[in-house]
């Protein structure tokens, strides 16, 4: 029989070795966001100069001011990256040893997105498991979203999506857990690092705003209490202030770069996106109807048509808003994931430019794990099969291409709706023709061709079959309790 942190620990392996078994190189958008790790480490300056067109490190996402480069993006993913990139720098430096460009990715990218991926996979267990009551209907949702969305290959590529992701759930976490424990109200440190993810989702990914005004108004909502106003006041100074530290860095840096805190990359881009990025805001007008029906239900980038097992969350929602007990979740749940469509919709670039799936809305995924452990058990079979075909298809690209050329997508209204599809159109036969990322069964087990999917099949595999024993061998154990 399996503990509880035992079984933790197995989700743990499984995500951490899914996500670290493959390699993207990140491209333009993701070397903009390494190139500012390499200048501040290497150089002590925030200038990608030296980088922005160097083999390896080119990138076009980049801003010009006063006769610079600078990474247009926001810089939560490459401070993360100076954390892990730094001493390992220095460390090379003095081992008067090298690694290559190649490998540094990959190092960077297990650790800045891949591990707080697979954490964020853990606590998305734990929350399940604690609503459910159920450990294997905790994991099949887990997997479903974590294996199943574009949270899998994007945990494998230097983005920021899965990043910010990671933070707005874990906060969320955090939340969710005063509920459970309300002596934590009471700990200034516990409410200071809810508010400090909150702020790092903002500073890995302006968008994030969507998701986390409703997680502000969710602490509120679990914080207060009926005592006089002044004392819930005090209780939401430590986690605003927590939060106000990453925005405060974010300041610092638009007024050392652009001479003002309130001007952000996006303003000053040096490539054929401004004059894009000038309409509306920052590039995003009013919602698109075409638009939303292109990121939910067309055969091309749709969300239910890449990851099916969304499907079911609106079962789930359901469920979940009938129940008073988990009411206020359903609510911040809904909120997050409509606006975010809303929002996407209305970007000029709504399919994430080179990318298999609209990514930019990644950071509403994990979220939709909760509903899926409210779908009846009569119907969660559903949820399992379409769990699987999820899962299945999220293999193609992160073991082929995560980056899809674009160029069929502004005209994609000329297009019959079964015409185009990333996913079966262009990573899968690049699959077929042999072509695999750049991953550990190749390198380090010298596999070839479809073999390299093996161990991927073979930790899915053997990681549910522990918890499908443990499940069999809990429920008999009840039984015979019973039966006594």
């Amino acid at each position: 029989m399996l503990n509880d942190q035992k079984r933790v620990l197995l989700v743990f392996f499984l995500l951490t070795f899914s996500y670290g078994y493959y390699a993207h190189d990140p491209g333009a958008n993701g070397n903009s966001r390494l190139d500012l790790t390499f200048a501040i480490v290497k150089e002590g300056r925030l200038t990608i100069d030296s980088f922005h067109d160097q083999e390896g490190t080119q990138t076009i996402d980049k801003s010009f001011y006063n006769g610079h480069y600078y990474s247009d993006k926001a810089i939560g993913t490459s401070l993360l990256g100076v954390v892990f990139y730094a001493p390992m720098y220095w460390f090379m430096r003095l081992a008067s040893f090298e690694l290559s460009l190649r490998q540094i990715k990959y190092i960077l990218t297990f650790l800045v997105i891949g591990l707080p991926s697979a954490m964020t996979g853990c606590l998305l267990y734990l929350l399940c498991e604690t609503i459910s009551k159920s450990k294997m209907k905790a994991f099949v949702a887990t997997l479903s979203i974590m294996l199943g969305t574009m949270c899998l290959p994007f945990s494998a590529i230097f983005f920021g999506h899965q990043l910010a992701a990671a933070f707005l759930f874990s906060s969320f976490f955090l939340i969710f857990q005063l509920r459970l424990k309300p002596a934590l109200k009471n700990r200034p440190s516990y409410l200071f690092w809810i508010g400090f993810l909150l702020g790092c989702a903002f500073l890995t990914e302006y968008t994030t705003l969507i998701v986390i005004l409703p997680l502000v108004f969710y602490c509120v909502y679990m914080l207060w209490e009926k005592k006089p106003p002044g004392q819930n006041l005090g209780k939401l100074i430590t986690p605003t202030l927590g939060g106000l530290i990453p925005i405060a860095i974010l300041m610092i840096y638009n007024h050392r770069i652009f001479g003002s805190p309130f001007t952000i990359g996006y303003e000053h881009l040096g490539n054929e996106f401004q004059a894009s990025m000038s309409q509306g805001f920052m590039g995003i007008n009013w919602p698109r109807l075409l638009v939303l029906f292109y990121l939910t239900f067309h055969p091309a980038q749709g969300l239910f048509w890449q990851s099916p097992v969304l499907l079911m969350d609106f079962i789930g929602i359901y469920y979940m808003l009938i129940d008073k007990q988990y009411r206020v979740e359903a609510i911040v749940i809904v909120f997050s994931s409509v606006f975010y469509l809303l929002l996407n919709s209305g970007y000029f670039m709504w399919w994430g430019g080179a990318s298999f799936g609209p990514r930019h809305l990644i950071p509403m995924l994990p979220f939709l794990a909760i509903p899926l452990v409210f779908v009846p058990r009569r119907l969660f079979p559903w949820v399992i099969i379409l769990g699987i075909i999820s899962i299945a298809q999220m293999f193609i690209p992160l073991a082929g291409f995560i980056q899809v050329p674009d160029d069929i997508f502004p005209n994609i209204g000329n297009l019959g709706i079964f015409a185009y599809s990333t996913i079966y159109s262009y990573s899968l036969p690049q699959l077929f023709k042999g072509y695999f990322t750049y991953n550990l069964g190749e390198k380090v087990l010298g596999l070839k061709s479809w073999m390299i999917l093996l161990p991927n099949l073979l930790a899915i595999l053997v990681t549910t079959g522990v918890f499908f024993l443990d499940d069999i061998f809990n429920f008999r154990k009840k039984y015979m309790r019973n039966s006594q």
